[in-house]
C-alpha cells in the first residue's frame, strides 16, 4: 500500500511538473474544460418562472422545450415580479444572519434580467412570511412595488422602483394581499368580506376606501390566490364553493354579482355541506387567466366542502365574457399524490402564457410537472427540475 501511494505521488508530481513547463498533461483525445459566463436572451412569451415556498430561488424555464434556462437566488418564502419591459427581476425575500436565527433582513432585491447580476438591495421594515403570491407585486408601469407586511399591524410598504428606495407604509388593519391598479393604487381582501382600495400619492396621506362585504369568510371564504390585470384593474376572485367574483379595481372599486363555475358546466352550484360531493376548485395556485381571450383556466376536483387544498384532476376552461364552460382537460394520473390515493394527480399550480398560442404550465407536488396546449389540452412535454408553489409569466 505504501509503495502504491508513493508511485501515485510520483505520477502526480510528474504531471504537475509537465504542466508547469507549459506542456499538455491531458490524455489524448481529452479536451480541457473552458469556463464562461452565459447570459439570458430577452423574455419570450413562453418563458416561465417557478419557485417561492421552501425553494432557494426561482427557476427559469423555456416552455417550448421544458428545459431549465437559469435561476434567480432568493431567501425565505420569496416572491417574484417581472418588470413590464422585461429588463429586471424583483424578489421580495428574507434572510437571517445565522440561517434560521440572528439578525433578520427583509428586502426587495433587484436583478438584471440578462446577466442575473445583483443590481440593488432595498431594505424593508418587515415582510409577511406567508407563502402567497400576492404578498408582493408591482404596478403596470413598473414604477412601484407593494409588499404586504405585519408591522405593527397589517400594512403595505410601497417601494419607489425608480429611486430604488422605500416610499412609505400604509396600514390596512384586517386586510391582506396586494392587487395593484393604476399608477398609485392597490386593493386588498379583508376579513369582514369587503375589499379595501388604497390610493397612495407620491406625498401626503393615503386614501383608503372599502366596498360593502361581498363574501362571508365563515361560510364561503375567498381564495387569496385571485389575480388582477394591473393595466386595466380587472380582477377575478374565487370562493371555496366555486363562485367567481369579477371586480373593477380603483379608488372606488366595484364588484359584480358572482357566477358559478359548476353552473357554467351544466351542474348545480356547489354548496357548503361537508358531505356534499361536487366538482370544486382547489390548489395552491388554482387558476390562470389569459387576458386577450378572456379565458379562465381552473384546477377542479371532485370533493366535499373544505377540500380547497386539493389540487386539480381536471382543468376547466371558462369564458369570462359568456360565463360558459369551453373545455375540460382531464389530467393524467401520477405515481403519488401525497394524499393517500396513488391514482389521483392533484396538480396544485397552474399558469398560462399570454401570447396568441398559449401554453399551460402545471406543477404537481411530486415533481410531475407538465406543459400543455391551452387550446387542445394536449400534454406536450414534461418540465425538468420544476419546484415551488408559484408560477410567473412575462406580460401578465
Amino acid at each position: 500500500m505504501l509503495r502504491a501511494a508513493l508511485n501515485n505521488a510520483l505520477v502526480l508530481t510528474s504531471l504537475a511538473s509537465t504542466s508547469l513547463l507549459g506542456l499538455p498533461c491531458l490524455a489524448a483525445g481529452v479536451t480541457a474544460e473552458v469556463s464562461d459566463v452565459a447570459t439570458l436572451t430577452p423574455n419570450t412569451p413562453h418563458r416561465f418562472f417557478t419557485g417561492g415556498f421552501r425553494e432557494p430561488g426561482f427557476i427559469i424555464f423555456d416552455g417550448d422545450s421544458g428545459k431549465m434556462e437559469g435561476s434567480i437566488p432568493a431567501g425565505y418564502i420569496a416572491n417574484l415580479a417581472i418588470a413590464p419591459d422585461n429588463s429586471q427581476f424583483y424578489v421580495a425575500e428574507t434572510y437571517w444572519a445565522h440561517g434560521a436565527r440572528g439578525k433578520r433582513d427583509d428586502m426587495v432585491t433587484i436583478y438584471d434580467a440578462k446577466t442575473l447580476n445583483l443590481v440593488k438591495e432595498i431594505m424593508l421594515p418587515g415582510r409577511a412570511l406567508v407563502s402567497r403570491k400576492q404578498n408582493f407585486d408591482i404596478n403596470a408601469a413598473g414604477s412601484r412595488a407593494y409588499v404586504y407586511i405585519m408591522l405593527p399591524v397589517a400594512s403595505v410598504v410601497w417601494v419607489d422602483l425608480k429611486k430604488q428606495s422605500v416610499g412609505g407604509t400604509v396600514e390596512i388593519p384586517g386586510c391582506a394581499q396586494v392587487f395593484p391598479w393604476g399608477e398609485q393604487g392597490f386593493s386588498s381582501l379583508c376579513g369582514d368580506g369587503s375589499l379595501a382600495s388604497v390610493t397612495v400619492p407620491a406625498s401626503g396621506p393615503a386614501k383608503v376606501t372599502h366596498t360593502k362585504p361581498f363574501f362571508d369568510a365563515n361560510s364561503d371564504p375567498i381564495f387569496d390566490d385571485g389575480f388582477v390585470d394591473r393595466a386595466t384593474g380587472k380582477a377575478i376572485f374565487f370562493s371555496y364553493t366555486g363562485l367567481v367574483y369579477e371586480a373593477k379595481l380603483g379608488p372606488e372599486s366595484t364588484i359584480s354579482a358572482p357566477w358559478s363555475i359548476q353552473k357554467a358546466a351544466g351542474y348545480a352550484a356547489a354548496g357548503t355541506g361537508v358531505q356534499e360531493l361536487a366538482w370544486r376548485p382547489g390548489g395552491a395556485q388554482l387558476a390562470a387567466f389569459h387576458k386577450a381571450s378572456g379565458k379562465l383556466f381552473v384546477l377542479m376536483h371532485p370533493g366535499n366542502f373544505w377540500t380547497h387544498k386539493h389540487g386539480g384532476t381536471e382543468v376547466w376552461v371558462l369564458d369570462t365574457k359568456t360565463h360558459a364552460l369551453v373545455s375540460r382537460f382531464p389530467l393524467r394520473a401520477v405515481p403519488s399524490s401525497g394524499l393517500g390515493d396513488d391514482a389521483i394527480p392533484y396538480y396544485m399550480n397552474i399558469g398560462v402564457s399570454q401570447d396568441a398560442k398559449p401554453l399551460l404550465y402545471l406543477l404537481n407536488d411530486q415533481g410531475n410537472d407538465v406543459v400543455m396546449d391551452a387550446t387542445t389540452g394536449e400534454q406536450l412535454r414534461k418540465i425538468e427540475f420544476a419546484a415551488g408553489n408559484n408560477i410567473s409569466v412575462p406580460g401578465y
